[in-house]
């Protein structure tokens, strides 16, 4: 099956219709998946800041991600179920525009990176030579998978 072939049959899911079909589907899907990425950010803004040594905060990267790995956990969740929801009812206008594919691969490199290299700087006793540089790399791809996202309905 070609990824054309998914698409067409995304969109014909009933899952996608319905999305698709009715007035306040997709606007409250929509508004859940952007208040989702907003937690995510700030939670990951916060974290990540102490890495690359900024001091805004006082407590130490593993504390911090101790309390807010919660939300963030649930964050990600609440963007990849809603973010299918979206796409179900989109498939085949999202799979021809230009901004689909480099979010794709942007949310596969961050989620790849955030529960490797960045949970490691993040959780380690001492925080590593290389962890500001894993500080930037994480904002970059999460900030970069929600620009792509946002520039989806632009392109």
């Amino acid at each position: 099956m070609s990824i054309q072939a998914f698409a067409a049959w995304c969109d014909q899911t009933a899952l996608g219709a319905w999305v698709r079909g009715s007035t306040w589907p997709f606007p409250l899907i929509e508004t859940v998946h952007i208040l989702a990425l907003a937690v995510l950010l700030g939670g990951l803004l916060l974290i990540d800041m102490k890495l690359m040594g900024i001091k805004a905060i006082e407590f130490l990267p593993p504390k911090l991600s101790r309390e807010l790995n919660h939300y963030m956990n649930w964050s990600i969740v609440l963007i990849l179920v809603s973010g299918t929801l979206l796409y179900l009812s989109e498939a085949v206008k999202a799979f021809e525009n230009a901004a689909f594919i480099p979010k794709v691969v942007l949310l596969a490199c961050a989620l790849v990176f955030h529960y490797t290299v960045h949970r490691k700087a993040v959780n380690a006793e001492q925080t590593p030579g290389w962890a500001p540089l894993a500080g930037a790399v994480s904002l970059f791809l999460w900030f970069g998978t929600g620009a792509a996202g946002r520039a989806i309905g632009f392109v």
